[in-house]
């Protein structure tokens, strides 16, 4: 080539690369790579590189949480790869992080960080200077994907409907080898850093072909429309089922709300008529929680929060803040309402201020 013009093999070249890739957009490639000749047609690959960014973008959004400093997972792209092309990828030792998912939404997906950044990451949470991939350091990350898991699940049913229901996180230290041996993945890289402990480290997500044809049905519409109906709450009503199935160590039961009946009216004496104009907050108190911050990161939609309250105990009545009774809740036509039981005896509200 001396006059700056393509030759008809250069062209031909350029065009054989071209259909072994899809660009989306300005974006990364989706390329069909090897396996068994892609797994996912061209629409399927483009819509599940969508939402490995959704999964991406929460994962780290959730991790930035975890270790206080600001994370990316970014420059990503969509390989379909067999087993032994996933292994060829590993360099070195690195940490794997299992997660089975079951119902519409079926199948396993493994995550692949080098073990270097995952230890880093481990003595962040622990509060160490330094740490080895140990049984300790194991447990802080599984609980680390723990989070990120579900931030990103969530995510993703929050975006797109449907629902996701996955097993507990199962890690690994490996070194030269890796759990998957047969069959293909749809592999999702992309680059992990993390301010102060990792710049643009590797970073894999390998979904088994059927659970990324699962996630995308889900998407295009095997997913969409299963949201629980809406109905009338009565006694009968099952509400566990309307909250998305929950958990099932939780006894979820409805309000039963009693008869209303008239209540007596307090006659104000003295001067206080004078301060009837007065507006104070009044506050109805249902109960209190406390809870750590790495679960409060975790809830989602469906979570049931544990309240410090047994059920059936009367709700507090505060105003401006101090607890001047208790009763019970009822309804009112279509809103809730307190009927007062009881009335905090004046010199034991004045006690409990000082």
């Amino acid at each position: 080539m001396s006059d700056g013009a393509l030759s008809q093999d250069e062209i031909e070249a350029l065009l054989k690369g071209a259909d072994d890739a899809i660009s989306l957009g300005s974006g990364p490639v989706v390329s069909s790579g090897g396996g068994n000749g892609g797994g996912l047609s061209e629409s399927q690959r483009a819509t599940f590189f969508d939402i490995a960014k959704v999964i991406a973008e929460h994962q780290a959004f959730s991790l930035s949480s975890i270790s206080t400093k600001n994370t990316t997972i970014g420059d990503l792209a969509v390989k379909m790869m067999s087993a032994s092309e996933l292994k060829s990828q590993m360099k070195g030792a690195v940490l794997e992080a299992k997660v089975a998912y079951s119902g519409p939404v079926n199948g396993t997906v493994y995550y692949y960080i080098p073990s270097k950044e995952a230890a880093q990451i481990a003595s962040i949470m622990m509060g160490q200077d330094d740490s080895e991939l140990n049984e300790m350091a194991l447990q802080a990350l599984t609980e680390a994907y723990s989070q990120m898991i579900g931030a990103s699940d969530t995510a993703v049913s929050n975006k797109y409907g449907g629902s996701l229901s996955a097993m507990p996180a199962e890690l690994k230290a490996q070194s030269g080898a890796i759990t998957p041996s047969s069959g293909d993945y749809a592999v999702v890289t992309g680059k992990l850093s993390i301010e102060g402990v990792a710049d643009g480290s590797p970073y894999f997500m390998a979904f088994e072909t059927g659970l990324a044809k699962s996630l995308v049905n889900m998407v295009t519409g095997g997913g969409r429309g299963q949201s629980a109906p809406k109905a009338d709450i009565d006694d009968a009503t099952d509400l566990d089922s309307l909250l998305g199935g929950g958990s099932s160590s939780v006894n979820v039961k409805p309000v039963e709300f009693g008869a209303l009946s008239p209540a007596a009216t307090v006659q104000p004496s003295g001067n206080i008529g004078l301060l009837m104009d007065v507006t104070m907050n009044l506050t109805v108190e249902l109960g209190r929680a406390t809870m750590p911050i790495r679960d409060i990161l975790g809830l989602g939609e469906g979570s049931i929060i544990e309240l410090q309250k047994l059920a059936g105990e009367p709700v507090d009545l505060l105003v401006n803040g101090k607890l001047i009774a208790k009763g019970e809740v009822v309804v009112i036509d279509e809103n809730f309402g307190v009927r007062v039981t009881d009335i905090i005896n004046p010199s034991d509200r004045i006690s409990g201020n000082k």
